[in-house]
């Protein structure tokens, strides 16, 4: 196997840049830049020199010798001035040495994989930890990454393997008198076991929705403030603001982190009969929109919620807007006005504990569709099971149970998944 390297520490010109060197031949990089051999774990200032030993930089040089290390290899580790010469350079010479090549991007990681060091989830926390930009995206990251998901597999497999065991001794002595609640008590377990899934594949889609982010949709009639609640929450103009009606023709959307979860906040067309197509098409995509939110604010400033063209909304807030121009009337509600910055803060604050109240109890972190798949191929072989007689047909139900168990295995564990590993490294970036 190739040794690989990267830079650790991005592409662009830094103070200091870390090259990270992995594999059995991360020993000889001594001998390659002609310095003086250090001991493990242990920086040390050492001088860098070209393959025609020429002063290459002055740097701090660690070799970590494996398996205990971040890919389970030996690894070395160059932390050189961030020149961008001096890092093409010693690219340059690695690459002329026999078995080293750049390393792909994730390609750290999927080594930390194949050694043992990670499994899949902690794989996709770290890639999701690294991509996080909202204190409920590090959360559940780090909640992967620490091994909350894979330790809630390893208590349901530990659950289905303990039932194995039972009935392979079932096998093995069918001859013995069977405990007469023995099917019960497989029965109950297994809806147990069932019931924890179907609650998992339910916390998925809130989960999916954090790494992803959630979508919140600006409606109502024209000029009834949705650009300017949407250039005040962004601080920026990103809607044309302006007295004419219909101004906003398509929807028009900015990522925002509103009390550390990821919102995608959308203005749309104002809800009228449309005096052109274009305006006829803009309203439509807003309707569109809305109806596929996660939240909807109706906004109006003349107590006019009515919008017939919508219905089956998730969650609806609706938003008297214009505060300054009139007295709190109506009890229904929030009152918010851009001009002054009244009520925005508390109107924010609803939509965040919102969000915070759906948040599922199940602590199993389902966050992609993978992990979905795998639990259902569990849940099918269950209910397969439950219709099995345990005393006429306990080969049968072992092989259901088994492969109940492997599905559940297979959502941690690199087993005969080369596409889906190829799939969640592709996503890293390089040097990780």
């Amino acid at each position: 196997m190739d040794t690989i390297f990267s830079s650790a520490s991005g592409h662009l010109k830094t103070a200091i840049k870390i090259i990270r060197i992995s594999g059995k031949k991360s020993k000889l990089i001594p001998s390659i830049f002609f310095y003086k051999e250090t001991n493990p774990r242990v920086a040390s200032f050492r001088k860098l020199y070209d393959l025609n030993k020429q002063l290459l930089d002055n740097a701090v040089v660690i070799y970590f010798p494996g398996p205990k290390t971040v890919t389970g290899e030996d690894i070395c580790e160059l932390h050189i001035h961030g020149s961008l010469i001096i890092e093409k350079k010693i690219y340059s010479i690695l690459s002329s040495q026999e078995h080293f090549r750049v390393a792909l991007p994730g390609e750290f990681t999927k080594r930390a994989l194949l050694n043992g060091i990670i499994d899949l989830t902690q794989a996709e926390g770290l890639n999701d930890l690294i991509n996080a930009e909202t204190q409920s995206q590090l959360d559940l990251s780090i909640s992967q990454y620490e091994g909350s998901l894979l330790n809630k597999t390893n208590l349901w497999r530990n659950e289905i393997v303990r039932l194995l065991s039972k009935l392979e001794a079932l096998i093995d002595f069918s001859d013995e008198e069977l405990p007469t609640d023995l099917e019960k008590i497989f029965v109950n377990k297994l809806l147990v076991l069932t019931k924890e899934m179907k609650n998992s594949i339910i916390a998925k889609n809130y989960n999916e929705k954090i790494r992803n982010g959630f979508v919140v949709t600006l409606i109502g009639k024209p000029n009834v403030g949705k650009s300017s609640f949407i250039n005040y929450l962004s601080k920026r103009n990103v809607s044309i603001v302006t007295d004419e009606p219909g101004t906003t023709r398509d929807v028009l959307e900015v990522s925002l982190d509103l009390g550390g979860f990821p919102v995608f906040l959308s203005d749309t067309a104002g809800i009228r009969n449309p005096k052109s197509k274009i305006e006829k098409i803009g309203i439509n995509k807003a309707i569109k929109k809305a109806k596929g939110s996660d939240i909807t604010l109706i906004l109006s400033d003349k107590n006019d919620f009515s919008i017939p063209q919508i219905d089956n909304l998730k969650k609806i807030f609706y938003v008297h807007t214009k505060a300054d121009l009139k007295p709190k009337v109506f009890d229904d509600g929030h009152y918010i006005s851009i001009k002054t910055g009244r009520g925005v803060e508390g109107l924010v604050d609803v939509i965040v504990n919102h969000l915070s109240a759906i948040s599922p109890k199940e602590n199993a972190c389902l966050t992609r569709e993978r992990h979905v798949q795998c639990v259902n191929k569990a849940i099918l072989a269950f209910e397969r099971s439950i219709k099995l007689d345990i005393n006429k047909d306990p080969e049968l139900l072992s092989e259901e149970l088994r492969s109940a168990a492997n599905a559940i295995g297979s959502i941690t564990n690199a087993i005969d998944v080369e596409d889906v590993l190829d799939d969640i490294f592709s996503s890293f970036c390089i040097g990780k």
